[in-house]
């Protein structure tokens, strides 16, 4: 668990850099517009867009252009960060993913690595949600941008330094000695940055070496990432682990955390993470809609994880596979939320499946009431 934690720090390090915080929606085609080596390219896709869009690409060019110049040279940097890691987040992609990719319309390919980008935002929101307090929270969006600059380097320290904590929690599973934790803990941040990831290359590359590769994840693609730079790394890490919760977890360890709220949450959230395949077939699906079509795909896989998580009898898991799509992700996302706010896994799953049969009931009367009353208002205006 800690694991996947050490991952979202380090990744969240680069991420809360790159975008800021709450960067405004027109900075990624303002910072283009002014990039050497990109008009064609920029020209190609003012081709190609729709008058609406058109329109709206306007709007934001004109409203940053409005700005005081100190304001907008901020956002055109941040504009201009975000760029680097859209293009830091398809570079970390495998050979196999990037041919996927390769094999799409421009359109189509840059929505799919906003895509990508998102899912590793959301990380990063997860991890300030954890690492803020609520008033904190509150008052981030009414900072201004050098208040909001100090917030966030004092967050990139907090974020290193709950990284290395959880680190020395699990350095007894790293075989990690006494003696090498405190030496790592008394190097730069910097210095202790590189050398935590060291220590998860270290980790995968024993897990591989004895367990194998996971399904999914070739001889080809796995050299690809352990040969790139530690940026590179952790990002293909994070987003295999979000796939494949269990990657670099040994097997005895990883049974125990399937009897554990953490562990069952991870596994059930694993199922409907989107894989490039998907993406690349469903381009135009993002966030929940995307989630979901991914969900239904491994349907047989979502039925199982649910019933081994709430120990579900027969008769429960006949009705759970008697489910329709949309019932299933109702019973699935509540499953998770449960699990969550500290439900065990049977309580989780069983409370989810009521309060989906609930939901269809009362609609279901709710139609039937509906359909009753409709004669009877004819009946009186006749």
């Amino acid at each position: 668990m800690k694991f996947r934690w050490i991952c979202t720090c380090w990744l969240a390090l680069g991420l809360l850099s790159a975008a800021s915080i709450a960067a405004p929606a027109l900075q990624s085609e303002a910072a283009r517009s002014i990039d050497e080596g990109r008009q064609a390219e920029l020209l190609e896709r003012w081709r190609s867009m729709d008058d609406a869009t058109r329109a709206r690409m306007k709007a934001r060019f004109d409203q940053l252009q409005s700005l005081p110049q100190e304001e907008r040279q901020r956002a055109l940097e941040r504009g201009r960060r975000l760029i680097e890691e859209l293009e830091a987040t398809e570079e970390a992609l495998d050979p196999e993913q990037r041919a996927v990719l390769d094999r799409l319309p421009a359109p189509e390919r840059r929505r799919v690595v906003r895509g990508l980008f998102g899912d590793e935002a959301r990380g990063t929101a997860a991890l300030l949600r954890r690492m803020l307090t609520e008033e904190e929270r509150a008052r981030l969006e009414s900072l201004g941008p050098d208040e909001r600059d100090a917030v966030v380097a004092r967050l990139r320290r907090r974020a290193m330094d709950q990284a290395f904590k959880d680190l020395s929690r699990i350095g007894r599973d790293l075989g990690l000695s006494t003696e090498r934790l405190r030496s790592l803990r008394e190097l730069p941040l910097e210095e202790r940055r590189v050398a935590v990831v060291a220590e998860l290359r270290i980790r995968c590359r024993e897990y591989v070496a004895g367990q194998g590769l996971p399904p999914g994840l070739t001889e080809e693609a796995w050299a690809h990432m352990d040969s790139r730079s530690d940026e590179q790394f952790v990002r293909g890490l994070a987003r295999m682990l979000r796939r494949d919760p269990s990657f670099g977890i040994p097997p005895e360890r990883w049974e125990k955390l399937q009897r554990k709220r953490a562990g069952q949450a991870r596994r059930l959230a694993a199922l409907s993470e989107p894989s490039m395949q998907l993406r690349s077939e469903r381009p135009e699906l993002a966030g929940r809609a995307l989630r979901q079509e991914a969900l239904a795909s491994r349907r047989a896989e979502a039925v199982a994880a649910l019933v081994a998580t709430g120990g579900l009898g027969d008769p429960e898991q006949e009705r759970l596979r008697s489910l329709s799509s949309e019932d299933l992700w109702s019973v699935y996302r509540a499953s998770l939320e449960r699990l969550g706010r500290g439900l065990d896994g049977r309580s989780a799953v069983t409370e989810a499946m009521v309060v989906t049969s609930r939901r269809n009931g009362k609609g279901r009367r709710g139609d039937s009431r509906g359909d009753a009353k409709s004669p009877g208002r004819s009946r009186s205006r006749r």
